[in-house]
């Protein structure tokens, strides 16, 4: 998984959170060893929000987008909320969970992974390679920026929606 920009400084950010599961570990062994320190945190599905900045609710709707996303277009989004990213960049920590946890179809390598770390106030989108024709760091860039509004007032849950709506719609799920 290539990381696509974004390690946007949220300094005026608050901050915030689709896979069926995690597939066997096939990441290869140079991309495990890049995370060495990166937070041990268990994909739950789609959307795992390991802060728990997200009401039950949201999180179910935030689901069930991504779900009709990946049936539209095929390709793998998933939203993650880390309580900590362990002192490391949010880009490092956004690839080795993309990596770790297989985001995307494997040969066409075509995951997304948007990672929001509210405690350092830092989000990262991360893309396969097989996608960033679609995506390109400036489009994913945008998508933070979508974001910042509502994470500066605690509406973390719309503004992950909204950058999953930027997307989806950049990457071929106009909805």
């Amino acid at each position: 998984m290539r990381c696509t920009v974004l390690a946007a400084p949220f300094a005026i950010l608050l901050i915030a959170s689709g896979c069926k599961g995690a597939p066997p570990s096939s990441a290869p062994t140079q991309a495990i060893a890049s995370c060495a320190g990166a937070p041990d945190i268990a994909l739950q599905g789609r959307v795992t929000d390991a802060a728990d900045i997200l009401p039950d609710a949201a999180e179910g709707r935030l689901s069930d987008r991504l779900a009709q996303y990946e049936g539209r277009t095929g390709h793998q989004m998933v939203v993650v909320t880390a309580s900590s990213l362990n002192g490391l960049d949010v880009a490092a920590v956004g690839d080795c969970l993309g990596n770790r946890w297989g985001i995307g179809d494997k040969d066409r390598n075509d995951g997304v992974l948007i990672l929001v770390a509210p405690n350092e106030r830092r989000a990262r989108i991360s893309t396969g390679t097989g996608l960033e024709t679609m995506l390109t760091d400036e489009e994913a860039k945008a998508a933070i920026d979508l974001m910042t509004p509502h994470f500066r007032s605690n509406d973390f849950a719309g503004g992950l929606s909204v950058a999953v709506d930027a997307i989806a719609a950049q990457t071929g799920d106009s909805r």
